[in-house]
């Protein structure tokens, strides 16, 4: 995942190389701004991404033997329809796999876009506190259910926060269909973009107003 300099400043990592893996990089986020955001620094773009992949890697091959979180990642992954509609969790492995054997070839430089409508990883709200605690976090879930706009996303400090379609909220997920981070500060991390959230009705981001239009589930970061 690219460093790129965005609004109001540089975030850590964008979505460019790894393609639909928002749940992760909203976690990741959170664990190293908490911790001053400065555990990477000093690496290229394509170590970075191979930092990121190391973990996905390594969460995938860790969760797959606790079968109804795995079971749920593939079922999720699955019914955004696609490419994704067959995928297995080996199928997820291998293709991690092979995106962190990319950054090692030779004259690797991590900016060749993986895309989501290629490869990603459905997380869902238990998918995602498993992966809190398996970086040894914890999180205390807040109440969502919101409209999604900028004054009710601020108010929600280290939190990684799942947007989703509002028509879909009875459905099995809930509509969930994106993870952000927004930090200490009220500023949200989203697409390789810090946006700091004011106190207004606008969206967070305009992509996907018919789709992204509640706040389905809020984890705030301990730990």
């Amino acid at each position: 995942m690219s460093q790129t300099q965005a609004q109001g400043g540089t975030q850590l990592f964008g979505q460019d190389f790894w393609g639909g893996v928002c749940g992760f990089v909203s976690v990741i986020h959170a664990l190293l701004l908490k911790r001053g955001g400065n555990a990477l620094q000093g690496l290229s773009q394509a170590e970075l991404e191979y930092n990121v992949g190391l973990s996905l890697l390594a969460f995938l091959k860790f969760i797959r033997s606790n079968k109804p979180v795995a079971d749920e990642i593939v079922a999720f992954t699955q019914s955004f329809g696609g490419v994704h509609a067959k995928k297995t969790i080996e199928t997820l492995i291998r293709e991690c796999e092979l995106k962190i054997a990319e950054l090692t070839a030779p004259r690797a430089t991590g900016l060749k876009k993986t895309g989501e409508d290629g490869w990603g990883i459905g997380m869902t709200k238990a998918a995602l506190v498993a992966y809190i605690n398996w970086l040894g976090l914890t999180c205390v879930e807040r109440p969502g259910g919101m409209d999604w706009t900028q004054a009710n996303l601020r108010p929600y400090r280290n939190c990684v926060v799942g947007v989703g379609n509002k028509l879909d909220k009875g459905g099995t997920y809930a509509g969930l269909r994106h993870w952000v981070y927004v930090n200490e500060a009220g500023v949200m991390y989203n697409w390789g973009k810090e946006t700091p959230l004011g106190d207004t009705g606008d969206r967070p981001y305009p992509e996907y107003d018919q789709t992204h239009t509640y706040i389905v589930a809020v984890l705030e970061i301990r730990g």
